[in-house]
């Protein structure tokens, strides 16, 4: 029965492990397509969210479409963690003052008493969006 040497197994599964991990990483292009992807679906949950500010919406309609726009903010922070870091900062910016509205919103409040800051806020957070977009050429 043959012996295997610990130092030779651990030294051939280590140089594996970092060529399988170097052939999976995504390219730049990979990494932007990703992110001009996860901006679309931020940006349809946003346009979303703003259809849903009309008079006839309940405050529980206004936060789940708030948690749609949290969501996928989530999936676009995490796919452009390496590029935009500035317009990044923005949008986390933007979107943090409009999950803060959103949560805010004391339950007898009325649409009619929030909407028009809501709107403000949605349209400050599709602005810092642009930004990204347009910083990784979407």
């Amino acid at each position: 029965m043959s012996k295997q040497h610990p130092l030779l197994t651990g030294t051939a599964a280590l140089g594996l492990a970092v060529g399988m991990l170097a052939g999976c990483s995504a390219s730049p292009e990979e990494n932007v397509a990703k992110a001009c992807g996860a901006s679309d679906a931020f940006a349809a949950a946003l346009q979303n969210f703003r259809e849903t500010l009309t008079p006839d919406a309940t405050i529980e309609e206004i936060r789940s479409a708030r948690e749609e726009v949290s969501n996928t903010y989530n999936d676009l922070k995490g796919a452009t963690a390496n590029v935009a870091k500035d317009r990044t900062d923005a949008l986390a910016t933007a979107t943090d003052e409009l999950r803060s509205a959103v949560d805010n919103i004391p339950d007898d409040a009325t649409v009619q008493q929030v909407v028009t800051s809501l709107k403000n806020d949605a349209a400050n957070v599709e602005t810092a969006r642009k930004g990204v977009t347009d910083e990784l050429n979407c």
